[in-house]
């Protein structure tokens, strides 16, 4: 019998639009005849279940809104596809700090974590959440509620942490996910278009700026298979050609502008142990907002995803983490990383946390428990004239406590345990630590929601509007204008230019 296979959806901003995203791709299952086996947004998800939440969301006060996952978070609704995230610079912070290590944030709704590697139906997906922002990278990560201003927004920077954790898996991913795109990438596809769409990044793209340098180390050092991205509101396809032979990478000793330090260089002598599995080229694919009119959806067939279509653990980030457990930073001060090239885990390391893996679970696989347990109440829109207040504390989330046993590590995310000022410093959201006070300074890599254009603007008033429209049982209806959608076709023949969009 043929393998079918499996359909994956990729959407790039959620901005907590759920509602319309999963109707789009029910109506596309149905017209094609096929389900949607897994969705995978990347970032700004907005995973939001309650006020308190939102007074966590760095954004102007005119885009905060309550959106729709709280009702997937309460049970009111069920996601009825496998969804994977990763998180952006429009974050329940607070949210996705309990579920720092990755873990449902509602039911069949998976975060990767602030960085992360699942498996799906034979696919092996990477992530790595947030956005670039240099004098933060080296940091740990010392935010915590309750948030000020600046907190609040370097609480989604990517640290170095991460990204090392990444760079040392022993093999490359199929998928790789990142919010911001990677350093580099808009030379690599049809750059007049993209400028003709997004003037304003002329600059950026000129001097190099553009994107996040760490992300590009992980993109030539890892070299998936596929690269999907988001934040810049607008879809760029791109093809990045990698060296054929296999080459060690080591730290410049000049980094070109833009770049972050340890960026990695290519030289082909005294190689040090290579990711295995690394392909010749890597597929890049960044993709708008969910609004009328925009493409924002793309849906790809998977040929060699046969597995179950389950979420998996990975042993071989599982071995990750626990041979780097004790670099965990929360403090306001660089982490201590290893200096040079960041060694692959062993065949050793990586066959004992599977074994811890599977000891842990009853059934003996990899699986990945569905244990979603609610750590907040939910919002309630029959209670008007409700007001969030800023949570005054992180809680422990089981999920997380779950999987740190079963890897045997302790629990290494209380914040309040990191000594710092009293009650009212840096720790309780008060003045920003003196390493990181240049948070509330603008940041060239980040694209703001303020700086949308007059046409986004007009889209997101139509797409408010069109939201409150409800059908006789209650729910939105189906934005036909809103899915901008390649059919179903083979991944290795991604192209822009044979799309169409609804109109």
């Amino acid at each position: 019998m043929d393998m079918i296979p499996a359909q994956v959806a990729v959407e790039g901003c959620c901005h907590g639009e759920l509602d319309a995203i999963y109707s789009t791709l029910q109506a596309l299952a149905e017209q094609d005849g096929r389900p949607i086996d897994l969705l995978i947004c990347c970032g700004d998800f907005q995973a939001v279940r309650n006020l308190d939440d939102l007074e966590c969301m760095a954004c102007p006060p005119k885009y905060r809104s309550i959106q729709s996952f709280y009702r997937y978070y309460s049970g009111e609704a069920r996601a009825p596809i496998p969804t994977l995230f990763i998180g952006g610079n429009h974050e329940a912070a607070n949210h996705l700090w309990e579920l720092h290590y990755g873990g449902w944030a509602a039911p069949n709704i998976l975060y990767l974590g602030a960085a992360g590697v699942v498996g799906f139906g034979g696919l092996r997906i990477a992530g790595l959440s947030g956005t670039y922002a240099a004098h933060h990278y080296p940091l740990g990560h010392f935010e915590r509620p309750p948030y000020n201003n600046s907190s609040m927004r370097s609480a989604y920077h990517v640290r170095s942490l991460e990204v090392h954790r990444l760079a040392r898996l022993a093999t490359a991913p199929d998928i790789m996910l990142s919010h911001d795109w990677p350093q580099g990438i808009a030379r690599h596809g049809d750059l007049d278009a993209l400028l003709r769409r997004k003037s304003f990044l002329r600059s950026e793209i000129t001097d190099n700026s553009l994107g996040s340098p760490p992300a590009a180390e992980l993109l030539h050092h890892l070299r998936p298979a596929y690269w999907f991205s988001a934040h810049l509101h607008t879809k760029f396809a791109a093809l990045v050609r990698h060296a054929a032979e296999p080459e060690q990478e080591v730290p410049q000793k000049h980094p070109p502008k833009g770049s972050s330090p340890g960026t990695l260089e290519p030289r082909s002598s005294n190689a040090a142990p290579r990711v295995r599995g690394r392909h010749p080229a890597t597929r890049f694919l960044s993709l708008d907002k969910c609004l009328p009119r925009r493409q924002f959806l793309q849906v790809l067939d998977f040929p060699e995803a046969s597995g179950a279509h389950e979420f998996t653990y990975d042993a071989e980030w599982a071995a990750v983490l626990r041979a780097t457990h004790e670099l965990q930073n929360l403090a306001p001060a660089p982490t201590a990383l290893p200096r040079g090239p960041p060694a692959p885990v062993t065949p050793a390391e990586v066959a004992s946390a599977e074994a811890a893996l599977r000891a842990a679970s009853p059934t003996g696989d990899l699986a990945v428990p569905t244990n979603f347990v609610a750590t907040a109440p939910a919002h309630d829109p029959g209670r008007p004239g409700q007001r969030g207040r800023m949570p005054r504390a992180a809680p422990r989330n089981p999920q997380t406590l779950e999987y740190l046993r079963r890897l045997g590590l302790p629990y290494d995310l209380d914040l309040d345990a990191v000594p710092g000022p009293p009650h009212g410093g840096w720790a309780a959201g008060g003045p920003t630590p003196p390493q990181a006070t240049r948070a509330s300074e603008p940041n060239p890599e980040e694209i703001d929601l303020d700086l949308e254009s007059e046409e986004e603007d007009k889209d997101s008033a139509e797409a408010e509007h069109n939201s409150n429209l409800c059908g006789s049982d209650g729910r939105p209806p189906l934005l036909a204008s809103l899915a901008a959608v390649l059919g179903p076709q083979n991944p290795e023949e991604v192209q822009l230019d044979s799309e169409t969009e609804e109109s």
